[in-house]
């Protein structure tokens, strides 16, 4: 590597206040499974055994049964009925929409006890779902996850989310010249997307809870990419200020970056370790895109070193690590179609997940489903079962969909 690229600090001019929320996610300790032909440990248990006691309240009752239809769609235990044993009982109490929620072991032990008061009884339910998968499996529940995803269904491509259902589908840029390529904060606070509107693609900031946007930086040159570091402080992008595009990892509360790449071809794509310590990205040399892996240098001085990461295919692009860091998913070309694959990292044999035009995979936070889009619908693939459905059609063309990490 040239001493141009040995970390190369640069100071960005970022609009002032520009600083992602959230700390440093937790390491995820969900195994993933891949179709019928890997077998895990989740797969050779049996889920654990909970039941739904009736609740009390007002509202006590559609809170039960709601609660009942989120934990069997969420997979993640046995739902027994009133008679039968079981390892964990949910107890709770709903009026107006507050839910008071109990967890209690076999043993008449309390694990929690937490109240929700969100406007709407779905949304604490969902909250309450979730809260139950983490503490009872320690892998995140998806009822109250996102996804964003880029169509034109506005007319010009804009950026959208949706739940992990293909619900309560939102618009979230406006952009006059589109907007694309989106990735949402850790804590869902904001998201990166590459916009057009200074005629070449510069990424921006969309905080969705205040409503504000601003650039990342105000340097010439493009940027565009973005992902979002897992602790919420740094953004993995392509930008060309320095002549040709690089990935550079910007410092969001300093505004430096460093160049990590120090390539001749044309990185995109990149995306972070779950350890925050490596990404990886595709770039094309001249024959077609690979996938290179790079250890992120944040000590001033110290040097990214590169590798190339081999899948056995010519094309490959979108690459995505797993959120335990086990798998990298990437779409690929098989049969001159679009193809999504998942392959072990380091090594290990490519599962082909999707074949016939299936791109864009992003992970769900538990590792168990990929998202991907495929003929300009949103799919959801279930990993262990091999089963997979629409969430979303009828919406334009969709595609670039990328989970809540």
């Amino acid at each position: 590597m040239n001493a141009r690229a040995l970390l190369l600090l640069l100071s960005l001019t970022a609009s002032q206040g520009v600083q992602a929320e959230g700390g440093f996610m937790a390491h995820l300790r969900g195994l993933v499974g891949l179709g019928h032909k890997a077998k895990t440990e989740d797969t050779k248990k049996a889920p654990p055994r909970i039941r739904v006691a009736p609740f009390t309240g007002g509202t006590g009752s559609s809170a039960q049964q709601t609660l009942l239809k989120e934990l069997r769609d969420s997979r993640e235990f046995f739902v027994a009925d009133a008679d039968e044993k079981v390892d964990f009982i949910v107890e709770g109490t709903s009026v107006g929409g507050r839910v008071d929620g109990r967890l209690r072991d076999a043993k008449g032990k309390d694990v929690f006890r937490r109240s929700y008061a969100a406007p709407g009884l779905d949304e604490n339910l969902k909250a309450l779902t979730d809260d139950i998968i983490y503490t009872i499996t320690g892998r995140p529940g998806l009822a109250t996850s996102r996804i964003v995803f880029v169509s034109d269904h506005s007319g010009r491509r804009q950026v959208y989310v949706c739940d992990a259902e293909g619900g309560e589908v939102h618009q979230v840029t406006h952009d006059k010249f589109g907007a694309v390529s989106p990735t949402l904060a850790p804590d869902s606070s904001m998201i990166a997307f590459t916009s057009y509107r200074s005629g070449f693609p510069i990424i921006r900031l969309l905080d969705l809870n205040l409503g504000w946007e601003r650039g990342v930086t105000d340097t010439p040159g493009s940027s565009f990419g973005a992902a979002f570091s897992p602790d919420g402080t740094h953004i993995a992008a392509v930008m060309s200020f320095i002549g040709n595009p690089e990935i550079f990892v910007s410092d969001l509360s300093t505004n430096t970056a460093a160049c990590v790449s120090d390539s001749i071809g044309a990185p995109s794509s990149p995306s972070w370790h779950p350890d925050g310590k490596h990404l990886v990205f595709s770039s094309d040399d001249g024959d077609g895109p690979r996938l290179y892996t790079v250890e992120v240098p944040f000590k001033e001085g110290e040097s990214s070193r590169l590798y190339r990461w081999r899948t056995g295919y010519q094309f490959c692009t979108d690459p995505e690590w797993s959120p335990d860091g086990s798998h990298i998913a990437f779409t690929t070309r098989i049969g001159g179609e679009w193809a999504v694959a998942i392959k072990p990292y380091p090594n290990g044999r490519v599962h082909v997940v999707q074949k016939g035009g299936a791109q864009h995979p992003s992970w769900s936070p538990n590792g168990h489903f990929i998202t991907y889009a495929q003929h300009g619908q949103l799919y959801v693939h279930d990993l262990r079962s091999g089963s997979r459905r629409a969430i979303l059609n009828g919406y334009s063309r969709i595609t670039e969909p990328r989970w809540m990490r």
